[in-house]
């Protein structure tokens, strides 16, 4: 137990993040994107979760105004970050003495930011082992996969036209994706209960996209996140759920400014959520404004990012929509079916 708390305290010290990796306000409920040790709750069910992340609304491409001709534009193109994500699991149990579980699942991220695009589809796989008659977990994951990135439509005016660097019509390259974490929980921790703690490093195999044409390129690098939260009950109908993430990518000899993103919602009669979520990159970057709601195994939230950095100048907000449905299923073992003959009545 004190290894395990440790370790995940250490992985805390590296934590963050840089914008290769694309980031979510209800980063409490799509876990399995960014960390596949967590994927797979409950035996019985199997959940599925979306996010659509539109950033920083109206953002518009200025290039096809400023033209190249001296002749501006009277058109422009809304190239504001995009990401939408899919998740998928399940857990199995191994033994009969419901100790050691294989939690899998399938995560889909397609993520687009100006006219670059990134697309994964991971396959996510971990084993799981429940002590003190299941007052703690500890999981260790793998995400397998491959990632797509490339350039689409570029349809921007060239300040120099003859620049290599920069495609003039759409290239991709798919490859191999690795990403590794680590997961806890425990049923109390204090006055918390169900506490929760990740590690996960994405972009473990740090692909390198060359075959793009000309000198266009991309080197994706190491991404670390850590993750803890917990819940902590108010009064009979009315509960806090403080999450921390951590973020940070590191490159060659120098990194990224890491990323913190605090959120305190709160679930009335496990039904209505409302809260709050700050994030800090470097400077202040956003506030958020969450809401939700919770039926049985449904769970729907939305939020509003304020955006607080310089980019408010050219933002409207960036608006996330989280939908999230555990699907109940039994597996029955085969009936034994005894007929009767002649030979033996």
């Amino acid at each position: 137990m004190k290894k395990t708390l440790t370790f995940l305290l250490i992985f805390a010290g590296l934590a963050a993040m840089a914008q290769q990796e694309p980031y979510y306000t209800h980063f409490r409920f799509n876990q399995e994107a960014y960390n596949p040790a967590s994927a797979g709750d409950h035996t019985g069910f199997i959940c599925i979760s979306g996010v659509s992340h539109l950033q920083w609304r109206d953002f518009d491409d200025v290039t096809l105004e400023r033209g190249t001709d001296g002749v501006p534009e009277t058109s422009v193109d809304n190239v504001a970050p995009e990401t939408h994500n899919v998740n998928l699991s399940t857990l199995f149990k191994i033994d009969k003495a419901e100790r050691n579980f294989i939690g899998a699942g399938l995560s889909i991220v397609d993520d687009n930011v100006g006219v670059t695009k990134t697309t994964s589809i991971r396959l996510n796989l971990n084993y799981k082992r429940r002590m003190d008659r299941g007052f703690r977990e500890l999981a260790i994951g793998a995400g397998l996969g491959m990632q797509q990135f490339g350039v689409v439509n570029p349809n921007f005016k060239f300040r120099d036209p003859n620049d290599p660097l920069i495609p003039n019509q759409s290239v991709s390259q798919g490859l191999f994706n690795v990403n590794a974490g680590v997961y806890f929980k425990q049923q109390r921790l204090g006055p918390f209960k169900d506490f929760f703690a990740g590690a996960s490093v994405t972009q473990l195999n740090q692909a390198s996209y060359t075959q793009l044409g000309g000198g266009f390129y991309r080197d994706f690098v190491h991404h670390y996140f850590t993750v803890f939260g917990a819940d902590y009950d108010l009064n009979p109908t009315l509960k806090l759920e403080p999450t921390v993430l951590l973020k940070y990518g590191i490159t060659g000899s120098y990194g990224y400014e890491p990323q913190v993103d605090l959120s305190l919602t709160a679930l009335y009669g496990e039904k209505l959520r409302g809260g709050l979520a700050w994030r800090n990159w470097g400077n202040a970057d956003a506030a958020s404004v969450l809401i939700g709601f919770v039926k049985d195994q449904l769970e729907l939230g939305y939020s509003y990012d304020i955006t607080i950095s310089d980019v408010q100048k050219v933002s409207q907000g960036t608006h996330e929509i989280m939908i999230r449905y555990c699907l109940p299923y039994s597996v029955q073992p085969p009936t034994r079916i005894i007929r009767l003959t002649p030979r033996f009545l």
